[in-house]
Formats: C-alpha cells, sequence, structure tokens
C-alpha cells in the first residue's frame, strides 16, 4: 500500500525501539552458566540455540534454515579438553641432567581452538614470527630444520602500523593465527607453542598438527 515502511524504516524503527534493558536480559541469559560456555556441538550450545528460536518465533519470524528449519548446519572443528591434558617443558643441563618446567591448563596454556586430539613429545625449536614471505625478503624458516618437531613463535609481524602504513598493509596478512599455523604445518612441524591465546576461530584445523 502506498505510505507503507520500507524494510530500511521498519528496520531503524525496531533497532531504535528496542530498550536496552531488554537487550542485557538477553546478554544475561546467553551467557547463563547453565550453557556451559555454548561450545559448538554440545547439549549447552543446542539448548542456548532453541532458546534463540523461541525469540524469533515470538516474534512473528519464519524458519529459513535446512529443510524448511530453523537451523543452518556447518562443519566447524572444535576442541574439547580431556583429563590428563598437560605441557611440559624439558631443559637439558650443561652439567647433564634435566629441568622440567609443567604447566598447568587454563591458567598457564590453552589448547588451540582447531587443535588435533593426540599426544607429541619432540624438540621445541625457536622460529621467530613464522613467517615465509619471500617478496618482503623475509623467512623465519630459512636454514632451520623443523620437521617432526614443536615450533615456538610470537604472535603479530615484525613491524607496527606506523610510519609505513602501506608496507605494514603488505605484512598483514601474515599476522594471522591461520596462516602461522598452515605455515608451520607446510615446514613440516608437528606441533606449535603460540604466545598468543588461539582460542577465537581465526585458526585452522590440520590432521596430526597439535596446537598450543
Amino acid at each position: 500500500p502506498q505510505g507503507a515502511a520500507t524494510p530500511q524504516e521498519r528496520l531503524v524503527t525496531a533497532v531504535h525501539g528496542g530498550s536496552s534493558h531488554v537487550i542485557l536480559n538477553y546478554v544475561k541469559e546467553m551467557t547463563d552458566q547453565k550453557y556451559g560456555g555454548r561450545l559448538t556441538g554440545t547439549a549447552g550450545y543446542d539448548s542456548s540455540a532453541a532458546w534463540t528460536v523461541s525469540l524469533l518465533r515470538s516474534w512473528g519470524y519464519q524458519p529459513a534454515g535446512d529443510k524448511g528449519t530453523w537451523y543452518q548446519k556447518f562443519a566447524n572443528p572444535y576442541t574439547l579438553v580431556r583429563p590428563g591434558t598437560e605441557l611440559s617443558l624439558h631443559l637439558p643441563q650443561s652439567g647433564g641432567g634435566t629441568v622440567t618446567k609443567s604447566y598447568a591448563w587454563e591458567t598457564e596454556f590453552f589448547q588451540g581452538s582447531t587443535s588435533d586430539s593426540g599426544r607429541v613429545t619432540a624438540e621445541a625449536v625457536y622460529v621467530g614470527y613464522g613467517i615465509t614471505a619471500p617478496e618482503l625478503g623475509y623467512d623465519d624458516y630459512a636454514g632451520v630444520d623443523v620437521k617432526g618437531k614443536i615450533v615456538v613463535l610470537e604472535p603479530e609481524v615484525p613491524m607496527g602500523p606506523g610510519p609505513d602504513t602501506v608496507l605494514f598493509k603488505k605484512w598483514r596478512p601474515y599476522s594471522f593465527h591461520s596462516y602461522k599455523i598452515e605455515n608451520a604445518a607446510k615446514h613440516g612441524a608437528a606441533g606449535m607453542v603460540y604466545d598468543y591465546h588461539i582460542v577465537n576461530p581465526n585458526a585452522r584445523f590440520v590432521k596430526g598438527f597439535i596446537l598450543t
């Protein structure tokens, strides 16, 4: 009908008509401990999704997911931390013997969000930023044998955003967690210890690769 609100106008009205108190209550519900963090594939995630569907249904929306349902499924690798997980560093001493440093899960280390299951015991090799960028004349893996070993590397890239922002943009893709994981695996590494919390989706799953 003439004079009817456009979809954009209806959206603006809905956004500005919402109460911050109502939105806060939604956030409180979604972060409630009963959902257990909403990890993909868990019962807590399914319960939180069902609650969200109940809201959409009450608002009059129609489902547009798989086969007319409210849900759309897709592959999403993730890590489950099982009892007994550990990270230990064995330091050979010049006078003989070894000093072992053990790290506690969660307070001192995390598994990567896309780490494969398994156990790896190998020599640790430091590889700087873990970058191979021939167009920039830079390669942290040059002359370093990491096959079957655990690489230890730094986050980010060797330069910051200033003063040369154009050059920094060329470095930027090499700072991504996904790139560093793929490059380590490409060089034959068995695992990686990363001085950064990689418990976010910006990572890659590589079969057999252990990520911490």
